[in-house]
């Protein structure tokens, strides 16, 4: 990643910054505490991964803004990017990404925020923990790779070097193995529970068959109650027979009762309709008269009800035009309201734009003073045109010079730590012979004690093989003791026989036999005692020497770093052999190097060229200062032109609302004078003053038609009393002729009704005898049914054991499938379970780490060399043997960081402050390094973020010349301090200031 430019608006302290990368190659940022150096770089991440120092999301917003803005542009492999990420205080984030393409900047903006980001981290292919880790030594955390514990140093190692890509395919296996053994588990419990089933086929078999034979059984039986049964239906269907004829006489008997009493009710009825019509009868000349006055009140409502139709229509074609003329009364209201309100705005908008017109003398005053200050700016700006190629010639010959003289310094500072460095090594070629020696003794005391570990290895051996035999022979008495028991329970039993000749024994010889077995059986015994108290003594001896060989196995584990150890030794010690010629070499030319840099006899060409410019620059006499005092007096001043597009506007509105408000109050006046003539003299209101006169003349009254209908509804149950006594007195003789027709047919009803009941006394006698013969029959039907009830039982029991023969049968052939494909999913478990550790972090990573950690150590100690003196020296351990007392041999898997000086091997934590830092920042470089050279992630941008600080005078020129020294490698270097002395050492800066309007920065080369 290659940063291009980056752009801040309301970012923490900064309110609005542009910072161009074009062109920085080696810079430092500068500024003093808190003006917000850290926070460009904290902007960077911010935009790429969303991550920064606040502890809420809100916290980047500069106060009292709404929302941060960040814009940062880069480029991967020669290919451009840009970010924008957008925080909105308590709303939510936007990030967009865009890729630069010949027509602009493209969107590769994903569906969310999460997808998105991960498109960027897969762009970088480097994430915020790695980034931090490696290319950025942020402030305050310089050390965090150093502070993570050996597991995690190793992790974040594996995700610079692009590792992490095993872990998915390790983990895919890792599940495949998991599902292989799934079902495998479950294939076994398939087959276990399938062997247990088919265990039980012979038994099933043998069911099978004697169920057959008793089905056998109960259908011969079963056949033989079904003839009874068939001879003892046929005789109770006979006595069915009657007794079907005595319940078909029940019925008629029924039915003929039923007839004879709707006869005697059809006669009552007759009966009281006679009675009926003559009390009417005896009515007649009432209800004559009744029926005069009903026939007078219908003429007199008909005439009634004539009126009334009139006087629907007149009233419905009132309420019409009653109507009609609201309608038009409210229309005229609406519109008259609608004028009123246009009226009343045009006032209020009037109003507003004369106080806008009335501050036209203080608008023209600021466009003057507008235009003085453009002008000024402009004649700034063409001085600032001839000024700009000036101060880049001479940035660059500044440059050019700086850099010729950095290239000697830095090469006269390489030999002379070179030649300190050998004159050390000089110095220590005793120290190390003596040091050989020591580490020689100690070889020699542990091999002989690597012997003697081999001695305890053979005796514990011995001590073994011994408790296997002593073992062997326990299990041989325990087996002879077994024996003599069972023989002495046959002894106990009666009529017991001997045991060697099979003969009766007498009482003498059983006394015999069972002595000698007992004692045969207590020496036995004995020996089982004595057995497992040497047993008890062998496995104390062998815990002693497991515990002597273990510690000594400690002792002898260090033999191997010893070896290592002696062999550095002696290498050091072989590689000053041929110092002294090296010494004077360096010597040499580090006196040329001096006398060059004293007499300053390098660069006078481009020193006169300089000169030369900065005399120009003089006569120009161009401030930077002139040109921002302007450019603020331009902005101070620019609402000037909008308010004056804002006043002619205003005017040429202000012109319209007087023209458009004499037709609105006239249209006003004209719509109040339509309502007036509307209420009195519209065609609604004239026909409304008709209506009335037509309902007034017609004199219809609603209460004398209500009291006629209700006369008319009181005579109205008379009339028909009338109506039925003129019906009555024509069916008189009809009733006469119906009575006597059913008062025959009832006679012979009941003739025939006795003739039924003499009919049921006879066939009773014959019913009472057929209720015993259908309990015989009910009980053998009984039996019947329950003799079919367990032959269906067991034929249901025999289809269910033939079923289940069948499907053991298939069970079996599956059972054999099933074992071959178990032996194919254990084959598949095995596979996958070596891929999942081979991808592991303990397989291929591991190898690449130690592949690439001898490289890493040796950049860290060169770039420690520089910023020391080669005073201190670093060293990574990858593995380390387990303590004491452990039963695992294997090594630990760890990446342990020894740093060794002068006085040894120490813990970091022991180190200064500065060379704390020395050790940090030498890793840090290291790490970018590797990274840089390694195709997995394109880091070309380093940030150095403070620390400086605690570094002396020499210790800040041993990073400077560092800085310069890696400097080709990168694209682009920064580093934040605030150490005067140190800011002077880099051609460009970027110096950060704090004021009322937040940071600002500036870029000085």
């Amino acid at each position: 990643m290659i940063p291009q430019q980056l752009i801040l608006r309301n970012f923490l302290s900064y309110r609005q910054a542009m910072l161009p990368f074009r062109g920085l190659h080696l810079a430092c940022i500068c500024g003093a505490n808190g003006a917000g150096k850290s926070s460009l770089l904290e902007a960077i991440a911010w935009a790429l991964w969303g991550q920064s120092r606040a502890s809420r999301e809100d916290d980047v917003i500069y106060y009292g803004e709404v929302e941060a803005y960040v814009d940062f542009e880069f480029t991967v492999q020669g290919q451009g990017y840009r970010v924008v990420r957008v925080r909105r205080r308590q709303q939510g984030t936007v990030l967009e990404l865009q890729v630069q393409t010949a027509a602009g900047y493209s969107s590769l903006t994903q569906r969310s925020l999460r997808a998105t980001q991960e498109k960027i981290i897969q762009i970088l292919r480097l994430d915020y923990p790695t980034f931090v880790n490696s290319a950025y030594l942020r402030q305050g955390r310089a050390d965090e790779f150093m502070a993570k514990r050996p597991s995690e140093r190793k992790q974040l190692l594996a995700a610079l070097l692009g590792l992490e890509q095993y872990e998915p395919l390790a983990e895919a296996a890792r599940d495949r193995a998991r599902e292989y053994k799934a079902q495998i588990t479950l294939l076994e419990q398939r087959l276990s529970a399938e062997a247990t089933q088919l265990a039980a086929q012979a038994h099933l078999q043998v069911q099978h068959q004697h169920l057959t034979a008793r089905i056998a059984q109960q259908r011969q039986h079963l056949h033989q109650q079904q003839r009874v049964l068939q001879e003892q239906q046929a005789a109770y269907h006979a006595q069915q027979l009657r007794q079907q004829e005595y319940h078909n006489l029940v019925q008629q008997q029924h039915t003929l009762a039923t007839t004879i009493e709707h006869l005697e009710q059809q006669c009552n009825a007759l009966i009281q309709q006679r009675q009926a019509i003559a009390n009417l009868l005896e009515r007649a000349a009432e209800l004559e008269v009744a029926a005069c006055q009903w026939q007078n009140l219908t003429a007199q409502e008909s005439a009634l009800q004539q009126r009334f139709s009139d006087y629907q229509r007149l009233r419905h074609e009132r309420d019409r035009q009653q109507a009609i003329l609201e309608a038009q009364r409210q229309d005229l209201l609406q519109r008259l309201h609608k004028v009123d309100t246009q009226i009343h705005l045009i006032q209020e908008q009037s109003q507003h734009l004369a106080t806008l017109i009335a501050k036209e003398p203080d608008i023209l005053s600021a466009l003057e003073q507008l235009q003085q200050a453009r002008a000024q700016l402009q004649e700034l700006e063409e001085l600032q045109q001839q000024v700009f190629p000036l101060l880049r010639a001479k940035h660059q010959l500044e440059t050019q010079r700086q850099q010729h003289y950095e290239h000697l310094r830095s090469r006269r500072e390489e030999l002379q730590q070179r030649w300190h460095h050998l004159q050390a090594q000089l110095n220590r070629q005793p120290e190390l012979e003596q040091a050989v020696s020591v580490i020689t003794a100690q070889i020699e005391t542990l091999e002989k004690k690597r012997i003697y570990q081999e001695h305890l290895r053979q005796k514990g051996l011995e001590r073994r093989q011994f408790m296997e035999q002593l073992q062997a022979r326990q299990r041989d008495y325990e087996r002879q003791i077994g024996h003599l028991d069972e023989s002495l329970d046959r002894l106990g039993q009666p009529g017991a026989v001997c045991p060697l000749c099979q003969q009766p024994l007498d009482e003498e010889h059983y006394q015999q036999v069972l002595r000698r077995n007992t004692a045969e059986k207590e020496d036995l015994l004995n020996q089982v005692w004595v057995i497992r108290e040497q047993l008890a003594v062998s496995e104390r001896e062998i815990q002693v020497l497991r515990r002597e060989y273990l510690a000594v196995g400690y002792e002898v584990s260090e033999l191997t770093q010893l070896f290592e150890q002696r062999g550095y030794l002696q290498q050091q010690i072989q590689s000053t052999t041929d110092l002294g010629s090296q010494l004077t070499a360096l010597a040499t030319e580090l006196e040329e190097l001096d006398a060059l840099l004293q007499t300053k006899t390098w660069g006078q060409e481009s020193l006169r060229e300089l000169e030369e410019i900065e005399a120009h620059l003089a006569s120009l006499n161009y401030d930077e200062k002139n040109v921002a005092i302007a450019r603020a007096q331009v902005e101070q001043w620019r609402w000037a032109d909008a308010k004056q597009q804002e006043l002619r506007h205003a005017k040429r509105q202000y012109r319209q609302l007087q023209q458009q408000l004499p037709p609105l109050e006239a249209q006003q006046q004209q719509l109040q004078q339509e309502l007036a003539t509307l209420l009195h003299d519209s065609e609604a209101a004239i026909a409304l003053r008709a209506l009335d006169e037509q309902l007034a003349a017609l004199a219809y009254d609603p209460k004398a038609h209500a009291e006629l209908q209700a006369a008319l509804r009181t005579l109205q149950p008379q009339l028909e009393a009338y109506q039925e006594l003129q019906r009555g007195r024509s069916r008189l003789p009809e009733l006469d002729q119906k009575q006597q027709e059913l008062e025959q047919t009832l006679a012979l009803q009941r003739a025939q009704r006795d003739s039924i009941q003499h009919q049921l006394q006879q066939l009773a006698q014959s019913c009472t005898a057929m209720a015993a013969q259908a309990a015989t029959l009910e009980h053998l039907q009984q039996q019947l049914t329950q003799q079919q009830h367990h032959l269906e039982a067991d034929l249901a029991a025999h289809g269910k054991l033939t079923a289940e023969l069948e499907q053991l049968t298939r069970l079996a052939k599956e059972h054999q499938q099933g074992q071959q494909h178990l032996e194919q999913l254990r084959h598949h478990f095995r596979v996958y379970s070596e891929l999942a550790q081979g991808m592991g972090k303990n397989g291929i990573p591991a190898m690449l780490i130690e592949t690439v950690l001898p490289h890493l150590e040796a950049e860290t100690n060169a770039i420690l060399g520089r910023l020391s003196n080669h005073q201190l020296h670093i060293q990574f351990i990858t593995q380390r043997s387990r303590q004491r007392g452990s039963g695992d041999r294997k090594p630990i898997e760890t990446l342990d960081i020894l740093i060794a000086d002068c006085q040894g091997t120490r813990p970091y934590e022991s180190y200064s402050g500065g060379e704390a830092f020395r050790i940090n920042f030498a890793l840090r470089l290291a790490l970018a390094r590797l990274l840089a050279q390694r195709s997995g992630s394109d880091v070309q941008f380093l940030i150095i973020d403070e620390g400086f600080g605690t570094q002396d005078a020499q210790g800040c020129e041993r990073l400077i010349a560092a800085l310069n020294a890696i400097a080709p490698e990168f694209q682009c270097i920064l580093a934040i301090t605030h150490v005067p002395a140190l800011k002077e050492a880099f051609q460009t800066r970027i110096e950060v200031t704090k004021g009322d309007q937040g940071s600002q920065i500036s870029v000085i080369a």
